[in-house]
């Protein structure tokens, strides 16, 4: 598991490969095992596979992208990917807890995929204060008004292997018992 958590990277190059249906059903199905609201269990996942329809999810969210974002992380390698999970969320089984719901699976589903050998990247399927961008994955993908999209995880065989992440010193991140006094390493 340490490696596993280690080793993830965002991959946005994928190797000409297929990724077979019973391999993107095992990481699903425990993508699944992921916490929820009240053990409600509300997400459930579109696979996408069509190449217009993965054309279709990269032209909206370069249309949607804040424009300070779009030239380094253009969406376009969507339409590249073997296959991409949308990953829903039920609103009347999330407590109100859509989006971190949605999240929690998406990065299990992730961490599985990765376990498995393949590489994806997390991108989110709405923005907080312009609902376009969920309105047309919801057109798209013909969701139901009761199904929100959360996060959009393409998946493949890797044709890059990112350098090792450069984290922030974890004395940085920790505070004993309140903000600002620091772990000592």
């Amino acid at each position: 598991m340490d490696e596993v958590l280690r080793g993830r990277r965002s991959i946005r190059h994928y190797a000409g490969r297929e990724v077979p249906d019973a391999l993107v059903r095992e990481i699903l199905d425990l993508a699944r095992h992921a916490p929820s609201s009240m053990d409600a269990q509300p997400c459930c996942f579109v696979v996408i596979r069509s190449p217009a329809a993965l054309e279709r999810l990269a032209t909206i969210k370069d249309a949607y992208c804040p424009v300070d974002k779009r030239e380094a992380y253009p969406a376009g390698f969507l339409s590249r990917a073997p296959v991409v999970v949308a990953v829903c969320v039920e609103r009347g089984r999330a407590h109100g807890r859509e989006r971190e719901n949605g999240i929690l699976v998406a990065a299990h589903l992730l961490l599985a995929a990765h376990a498995r050998g393949l590489g994806g990247a997390y991108l989110t399927a709405y923005q907080p204060h312009d609902p376009g961008l969920e309105r047309e994955i919801r057109l798209l993908l013909r969701l139901p008004r009761d199904i929100d999209p959360v996060a959009l995880v393409p998946l493949g065989f890797p044709a890059e292997m990112p350098a090792p992440k450069e984290l922030r010193p974890l004395a940085e991140l920790v505070h004993d018992e309140i903000f600002g006094e620091s772990v000592q390493e």
